[in-house]
Protein backbone atom coordinates (compact mmCIF):
# COMPACT_ATOMS: atom_id res chain seq x y z
CA UNK A 1 0.00 0.00 0.00
CA UNK A 2 1.32 3.41 -0.93
CA UNK A 3 2.42 5.74 1.81
CA UNK A 4 -0.41 8.02 2.92
CA UNK A 5 -3.20 5.93 1.37
CA UNK A 6 -6.14 4.76 3.44
CA UNK A 7 -6.38 1.13 4.45
CA UNK A 8 -9.53 -0.95 3.95
CA UNK A 9 -10.78 -0.40 7.52
CA UNK A 10 -10.43 3.38 7.62
CA UNK A 11 -13.51 5.52 8.27
CA UNK A 12 -14.63 7.14 5.04
CA UNK A 13 -18.33 7.78 5.35
CA UNK A 14 -20.95 9.80 7.16
CA UNK A 15 -24.25 9.18 8.88
CA UNK A 16 -27.03 11.58 7.85
CA UNK A 17 -29.90 12.18 10.30
CA UNK A 18 -33.33 11.01 9.13
CA UNK A 19 -34.98 12.41 12.26
CA UNK A 20 -33.86 14.10 15.47
CA UNK A 21 -30.64 12.30 16.54
CA UNK A 22 -29.74 14.42 19.55
CA UNK A 23 -30.95 11.86 22.09
CA UNK A 24 -29.15 9.02 20.29
CA UNK A 25 -25.56 10.25 20.79
CA UNK A 26 -23.75 8.66 23.73
CA UNK A 27 -20.42 8.90 25.49
CA UNK A 28 -18.62 5.87 26.87
CA UNK A 29 -17.35 5.87 30.43
CA UNK A 30 -14.92 3.06 31.18
CA UNK A 31 -15.24 0.88 34.24
CA UNK A 32 -12.89 0.97 37.21
CA UNK A 33 -11.43 -1.42 39.73
CA UNK A 34 -8.26 -3.14 40.80
CA UNK A 35 -6.91 -6.64 41.09
CA UNK A 36 -9.16 -8.11 38.43
CA UNK A 37 -12.29 -6.87 40.18
CA UNK A 38 -13.65 -4.19 37.90
CA UNK A 39 -16.96 -2.76 36.79
CA UNK A 40 -17.90 -2.70 33.12
CA UNK A 41 -18.15 0.63 31.33
CA UNK A 42 -21.44 2.27 30.43
CA UNK A 43 -22.95 4.41 27.69
CA UNK A 44 -24.62 7.63 28.83
CA UNK A 45 -26.01 10.71 27.05
CA UNK A 46 -23.32 13.10 25.82
CA UNK A 47 -22.57 16.09 28.02
CA UNK A 48 -20.79 18.22 25.44
CA UNK A 49 -23.99 19.96 24.38
CA UNK A 50 -23.96 22.06 27.57
CA UNK A 51 -22.00 25.04 26.23
CA UNK A 52 -23.61 27.53 23.86
CA UNK A 53 -21.27 26.73 20.96
CA UNK A 54 -21.62 22.99 21.40
CA UNK A 55 -25.40 23.27 21.75
CA UNK A 56 -25.60 25.23 18.49
CA UNK A 57 -23.58 22.52 16.74
CA UNK A 58 -25.67 19.79 18.38
CA UNK A 59 -28.87 21.31 16.97
CA UNK A 60 -27.60 20.60 13.44
CA UNK A 61 -28.61 16.94 13.83
CA UNK A 62 -32.16 17.80 14.91
CA UNK A 63 -33.64 16.99 11.50
CA UNK A 64 -32.74 15.78 8.04
CA UNK A 65 -32.42 19.32 6.65
CA UNK A 66 -30.64 20.92 9.62
CA UNK A 67 -27.24 20.54 7.94
CA UNK A 68 -25.23 18.45 10.38
CA UNK A 69 -23.62 15.10 9.65
CA UNK A 70 -22.02 12.46 11.83
CA UNK A 71 -18.60 11.45 10.52
CA UNK A 72 -17.77 7.76 10.87
CA UNK A 73 -14.63 7.54 13.01
CA UNK A 74 -13.95 3.84 12.31
CA UNK A 75 -14.46 2.37 15.81
CA UNK A 76 -17.14 -0.16 16.70
CA UNK A 77 -18.12 -1.27 20.20
CA UNK A 78 -20.35 -4.33 20.68
CA UNK A 79 -22.01 -4.65 24.06
CA UNK A 80 -24.80 -7.08 25.02
CA UNK A 81 -25.88 -7.73 21.42
CA UNK A 82 -25.90 -3.99 20.74
CA UNK A 83 -23.58 -2.30 18.25
CA UNK A 84 -22.29 1.24 18.73
CA UNK A 85 -20.25 3.23 16.20
CA UNK A 86 -17.97 6.15 17.10
CA UNK A 87 -18.93 9.33 15.25
CA UNK A 88 -17.95 13.00 15.15
CA UNK A 89 -20.42 15.82 14.67
CA UNK A 90 -19.59 18.02 11.69
CA UNK A 91 -21.46 20.93 10.18
CA UNK A 92 -20.75 22.66 6.88
CA UNK A 93 -20.85 26.25 8.12
CA UNK A 94 -17.51 25.95 9.95
CA UNK A 95 -14.00 25.90 8.57
CA UNK A 96 -13.11 22.23 8.75
CA UNK A 97 -16.63 21.44 9.97
CA UNK A 98 -15.61 20.56 13.54
CA UNK A 99 -16.19 22.46 16.78
CA UNK A 100 -14.23 21.79 19.95
CA UNK A 101 -10.78 21.03 21.19
CA UNK A 102 -9.28 18.05 22.91
CA UNK A 103 -9.43 19.83 26.26
CA UNK A 104 -13.12 20.73 26.51
CA UNK A 105 -16.00 18.47 27.55
CA UNK A 106 -16.85 17.75 23.92
CA UNK A 107 -13.46 16.56 22.73
CA UNK A 108 -13.98 17.37 19.07
CA UNK A 109 -17.68 16.55 19.49
CA UNK A 110 -17.26 12.80 19.34
CA UNK A 111 -19.65 10.21 20.66
CA UNK A 112 -21.29 6.89 19.84
CA UNK A 113 -24.51 6.07 18.05
CA UNK A 114 -26.28 2.74 18.18
CA UNK A 115 -26.77 0.97 14.87
CA UNK A 116 -29.47 -1.51 13.94
CA UNK A 117 -28.20 -5.08 13.86
CA UNK A 118 -29.79 -8.48 13.42
CA UNK A 119 -29.95 -8.89 17.20
CA UNK A 120 -31.69 -5.60 17.98
CA UNK A 121 -35.00 -7.30 18.83
CA UNK A 122 -33.26 -9.51 21.40
CA UNK A 123 -32.12 -6.52 23.43
CA UNK A 124 -33.17 -3.04 24.51
CA UNK A 125 -31.67 -1.56 21.34
CA UNK A 126 -32.63 1.96 20.27
CA UNK A 127 -30.86 2.51 16.94
CA UNK A 128 -30.22 6.07 15.80
CA UNK A 129 -32.41 7.22 12.90
CA UNK A 130 -29.54 7.66 10.42
CA UNK A 131 -28.62 6.68 6.89
CA UNK A 132 -25.06 5.78 5.96
CA UNK A 133 -23.41 7.82 3.21
CA UNK A 134 -20.26 6.08 1.94
CA UNK A 135 -17.21 8.20 1.30
CA UNK A 136 -14.91 8.07 -1.70
CA UNK A 137 -13.78 4.49 -2.25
Amino acid sequence: MASGSLGPKQARGYFAPLADCRTFVYQYSGGAGAGGSFLPGAFTAVTWNATAADSAAFSTISSINAGGLLRDMGKTVVSSNRTFRKVQLVRPSLAGGVVGTSSNAGAYLTGYIELATGNQWASAATPAPVAYLPGIL
